[in-house]
């Protein structure tokens, strides 16, 4: 129950995608320099460790090591991968099921009990016995603490997903201790799997004993390094030299070691632990039925070592050297890397499908992206199977929707604009946009003409909104830069050209990444772009329709997830939806839940806030002497940092 990844939505790092709480902003970097030459150097281990070190390579200087920090302001995957187990939670993800299981509450609490004065809690047990890594008791005064710490400064970026404390929405009104055992967690609503079980339930708490200290204000939190905060994991950092490498050691006196977990096919788990140093647990959860297959709980490496490339070509090149066993990228090598590597004897190859996106955003806020015939147009134009076929050589996978296709029973049918256009010719696909615009009363000077085949349309002149709205001038269509993102930069320069074709004044801005992330994520720039390109990694419950365009996350209000405005004070609105949404975050079942995701996809079709583009498959290698429990799951390897925990090393 100890070696599980929380769900939450993180708005991704350098991939928020390819991904937040619930999803992460995340950004991959495709540039080229020369290959680091520090690498992190051999440590002398402790008598009592494992024997092994599990070399890592990540080609971004993390911006963190203080996990109050990374939730607040640093969501880069980088800091993640390096981060040490610095919080608990209640309950747990355990893959490569994706089941949900209790992490330090004895049992899943998933009823709750009304109040009768509109609030709603969950009174949840936790193990007795186990302990941060300085011997200080993991309490539910960590749960008190951790909840009054991310209200009461504010914290600001994930903790109001994870923790939600602005009432004038839905929220956790309370957190206390009932006794030092037992943590009590209040809604002023009834809260559903989104609110509860992939909510409050898998929000981290820290050390109180530790964390207390510093939280101060939410400044003095924030500049706290983190390396030396206590952990619930076998892990403690041992060295960090920025920009170069940083490295895990064993903790010779852990208690968070050996077990067993048993994974069957149709999603159920089994798990025991008694290693005679921390309190003994069992149970099994979801469906045991179908084949299974069992593995031992690690850690059986002494070290762990994260090395630092300028670039994934230098970290891939150290990996074919034989300096690191595994590189973390949250896109996965490209595909040619990847064929070139598998050549290589000793190479083990992974194939696991994305549980990401990449996408264009509207700026729903202002005209012309307010206007749905427009976003629609733009919908139609674009031939993404063109380009994803005769540009990109089909690297990238079509995605129209928000669902990921591995999660079959979330995905909706394609409906709306994007099914009305599929297989159409380059002339019909202009025609069906023009026709677009002119049923909804744009107006034109002149509405041009296809030459027919594939020939560029001669654009409209004079293009005006249905109320005469003039056209903006030199808009721009934000996107990484070939270096960061291939994917997308090559997509921002189709899209932009399509847009011309409609006689829109728009050119692709290779961008970097920050930057783009700070214009559309900060409440003061939100009305300062039209469009552009990023990229999400998702989380294990796919909640994250709602946090991309409820009206409450957005990014003008309180600089959450839903960049486009869409429902939010000044966007384009759809009560529909937000009622939808609303039904959806009071969902007790999955299949409530499903049922209701696929009702606003249909919306989503129609309105077209995001234009989705494509996924990509995650493709990974390793090294032959390097042994995984498991290497099929959503997303790959890369997602449990590689799954230091577990993995075994031999000479």
């Amino acid at each position: 129950m100890l070696f599980v990844v929380f769900a939450m939505v993180v708005v991704a790092c350098g991939d928020t995608s390819d991904d937040a709480a619930d999803d992460v902003v995340e950004e991959s970097s495709d540039t080229t320099a020369a290959p680091a030459t520090t690498t992190a150097p051999a440590q002398e281990e402790s008598s009592s460790a494992p024997d092994g070190v599990f070399k890592l390579a990540i080609f971004q200087d993390p911006a963190t090591q203080n996990l109050f920090k990374w939730y607040d302001t640093d969501t880069d995957a980088y800091s993640l991968y390096q981060m040490t187990g610095q919080s608990v939670s209640l309950f747990g993800i355990s893959y490569p099921n994706y089941t949900l299981i209790p992490s330090m509450a004895t049992e899943l609490v998933e009823t709750s009990t009304d109040n009768g004065d509109g609030t709603f809690s969950y009174t949840v047990p936790i193990v007795e016995g186990y302990e941060w890594s300085d011997g200080n008791p993991i309490t539910a005064q960590d749960w008190v603490f951790t909840y009054n710490t991310a209200k009461g400064l504010p914290l600001l970026g994930q903790w109001a997903a994870v923790w939600p404390s602005n009432c004038e929405v839905e929220c956790v009104t309370n957190v206390e201790a009932i006794d030092d055992y037992t943590v009590k967690i209040s809604f002023n609503y009834d809260p559903g799997l989104t609110g509860w079980q992939y909510g409050a339930a898998v929000a981290p708490a820290l050390s109180k004993a530790y964390w207390e200290q510093f939280a101060t204000s939410r400044e003095d939190l924030l500049a706290v390094s983190g390396a030396e905060a206590p952990v619930a994991s076998a892990f403690v950092y041992d060295k960090i030299e920025q920009g170069a490498f940083y490295t895990w050691t064993y903790d010779s006196d852990t208690m968070y070691f050996g077990g067993e977990t048993t994974n069957y096919a149709n999603g159920g788990v089994a798990i025991s632990q008694d290693n005679g140093v921390a309190p003994a647990v069992s149970g099994e959860f979801g469906d045991l039925s179908g084949e299974s297959f069992t593995y031992a709980n690690g850690p059986f490496v002494g070290q762990v070592e994260f090395s630092i490339y300028n670039d994934q070509d230098s970290a891939y090149l150290a990996f074919e050297n034989g300096d690191v066993d595994f590189v973390l990228n949250p896109s996965g090598v490209k595909r040619a890397t990847y064929e070139k590597l598998s050549r290589i004897p000793g190479t083990e190859v992974i194939s696991n499908f994305s549980n990401g996106m990449r996408y264009m955003a509207f700026n729903t806020r202002v005209f012309p992206g307010s206007n749905k015939a427009y976003r629609q147009a733009v919908g139609c134009i674009v031939d993404k199977n063109y380009v994803i076929n005769n540009v990109l050589q089909g690297v990238a996978i079509n995605m129209d929707g928000q669902m990921p296709a591995a999660l079959t029973s979330w995905v909706a049918p394609v409906t709306g604009v994007l099914n009305d256009c599929a297989g159409l010719s380059a002339q019909e696909k202009w025609e069906k946009s023009i026709q677009i615009l002119q049923d909804a009363g744009w107006q034109a000077t002149d509405w041009g003409s296809h030459p027919g085949g594939a020939e560029r349309a001669i654009a409209p002149t004079g293009l005006k909104g249905p109320n005469g709205e003039a056209m903006p001038e030199n808009m721009l269509l934000y996107a990484p830069g070939p270096g960061f993102d291939p994917i997308r930069s090559t997509f921002s320069l189709f899209v932009a050209d399509y847009m011309q074709q409609l006689g829109v004044d728009i050119v692709a801005r290779p961008t970097g990444f920050g930057v783009i992330v700070d214009k559309v994520f900060t409440a003061a720039t939100c009305k300062d772009w039209h469009v552009y390109m990023l990229g999400w990694g998702l989380s294990a419950f796919p909640d994250h329709p709602t946090n991309f365009f409820d009206g409450a996350n957005d990014t003008c209000v309180n600089e959450g997830f839903n960049t486009t405005g869409y429902n939010g004070p000044d966007g384009y609105k759809n009560p529909e939806f937000a009622e939808l949404v609303s039904q959806f975050k009071g969902a007790k079942s999955v299949s409530e839940a499903q049922a209701l995701s696929k009702k606003m996809e249909a919306i989503l079709f129609d309105d077209m806030p995001y234009l989705v583009l494509v996924t990509t498959p995650i493709l990974e290698v390793y090294k032959e002497n390097i042994e995984f429990p498991f290497t099929n799951m959503l997303d790959g390897l890369q997602q449990l940092s590689g799954n230091p925990g577990n993995v075994k090393v031999s000479d």
